[in-house]
């Protein structure tokens, strides 16, 4: 998951830096080459086609031989368990930095959505006392929305009708979230502003369609008035765009243009090339980023021991001991176990016990790509009463998600008795054997 969103970074940039130098200015006219709004669109979703098929399993299964096993040993005392929570990974920082980011979206959406509204003779027209610009709310409540006094401007309301029949403030809000999910990636604010200035143009076409010339020429000067900042004590600057930067400098001036001299879509340069040519690059990176992360599994998969880090249980429980195990004493000094000083962890601190290896299980799982552990067996044991009580504890036990389904993993089991005494040790070994 880590490498498709470095990939959909990397390649949203891109896209981003080639659509910025197609759509300069050509000729000395501001917007000469500025595509439609389904044009930005189509870059936008082309940005997410690379880590989309990067994520689309090439291969189904990895097999692990089962020359070596991961050992695991797992301690009988009441203050020991070995559930845990894996460190925060990068993967969950950037989930949580997202999420925080389309909270803060969603938080400005909803207070637009409980804007104070009056309704006018239009029955998709209302007004507001607040002191916001000219807008259309989405869904639910599927508006146009003007301050007070703007209830006549006819081209004004053409303007967010138009936005309202596009559905425009849907696709903005799922843009919004887009980027929030990005991290605010610069190539997909890019592209993203980009398709809101040109839904602006779109709207401004429908808004002066049936215009005089001096008409779209008032139009264009009313335009220009509300955007006119105002300082805190209420006075107007000399110059309506003095506060803006190049950016949205050249997007109003490109609005004004349209508008007074009645540009037409047909007029710019068609788009269609870079777009096929940015699909067919997107597939290839992605089916290419795909087909090399399946030969890198399958390669890591059996080139050896050295290699035997797919499995990271991140949920371990402790493992139950047989409740009756006889012949258990005389199998323990057939074998020789001695009992050995360890240090365990209880209650988060080192503490000495002592430990006594009782027996060692040997299974084959598989795991799933969600993580989880199924169809547990018993290939090796030093005795049979510990079997089931392995089988149903790695049963419990949880994997870090993979990217391919694993088959034949193999676990070995240790079972673990300690004690502050031998004495101790001895009484529980008792318990079992009996």
């Amino acid at each position: 998951m880590i490498n498709a969103l470095i990939i959909v970074h990397l390649w949203s940039l891109v896209v981003a830096g080639g659509a910025w130098i197609l759509q300069r200015d050509g000729n000395g006219r501001v917007g000469a080459h500025f595509p439609a709004p389904n044009i930005w669109f189509l870059l936008i979703i082309l940005c997410l086609l690379p880590g989309a098929l990067y994520l689309i399993p090439l291969g189904n299964v990895v097999s692990i031989p089962t020359t070596e096993a991961f050992e695991v040993f797992s301690i009988q005392a009441n203050e020991f368990s070995t559930d845990g929570m894996r460190p925060l990974s990068f993967l969950a920082a950037y989930i949580g930095l997202g999420v925080f980011l389309m909270g803060r979206t969603l938080w400005r959406w909803v207070r637009l959505q409980s804007l104070p509204l009056a309704p006018t003779a239009e029955p998709d027209i209302f007004a507001t006392p607040e002191m916001i610009p000219p807008l259309t709310l989405s869904w639910p409540r599927r508006a146009v929305v003007l301050p007070k006094g703007f209830e006549a401007q006819e081209p004004l309301i053409r303007h967010e009708r138009a936005h309202l029949r596009h559905n425009d403030a849907e696709v903005t809000l799922l843009l919004l979230l887009l980027q929030d999910i990005m991290l605010r990636n610069p190539g997909i604010i890019f592209l993203v502003r980009q398709w809101r200035l040109a839904i602006e143009l779109r709207a401004d076409r429908a808004a002066t369609r049936n215009l005089t010339a001096p008409e779209r020429k008032d139009y264009a000067a009313f335009l220009l008035n509300i955007q006119r900042p105002t300082t805190r004590h209420n006075e107007t600057l000399p110059c309506p765009t003095a506060r803006l930067n190049s950016t949205p400098h050249r997007h109003a001036k490109m609005r004004l243009i349209g508008i007074i001299e009645d540009e037409s879509s047909d007029k710019k340069r068609r788009w269609s090339a870079a777009v096929l040519s940015t699909f067919f690059a997107a597939s290839g990176i992605g089916l290419l980023s795909a087909g090399a992360k399946a030969y890198e599994a399958g390669a890591n998969a059996g080139s050896g021991p050295d290699d035997y880090t797919l499995i990271d249980y991140v949920k371990q429980t402790a493992l139950q001991m047989p409740g009756n195990c006889p012949g258990l004493i005389d199998d323990i000094k057939a074998r020789g176990v001695k009992i050995e000083e360890k240090e365990l962890m209880i209650n988060g601190r080192p503490v000495p016990h002592l430990t006594l290896n009782l027996g060692t299980v040997v299974l084959n799982h598989d795991v799933r790509k969600d993580g989880s552990i199924h169809n547990p067996r018993v290939i090796d044991s030093t005795h049979p009463c510990f079997e089931a009580n392995a089988k149903a504890g790695i049963a419990q036990w949880t994997a870090a998600p993979q990217e391919f389904a694993i088959k034949d993993a193999a676990v070995k089991l240790h079972f673990v008795i300690s004690g502050a005494t031998g004495e101790e040790l001895n009484q529980q070994l008792f318990n079992i054997a009996q």
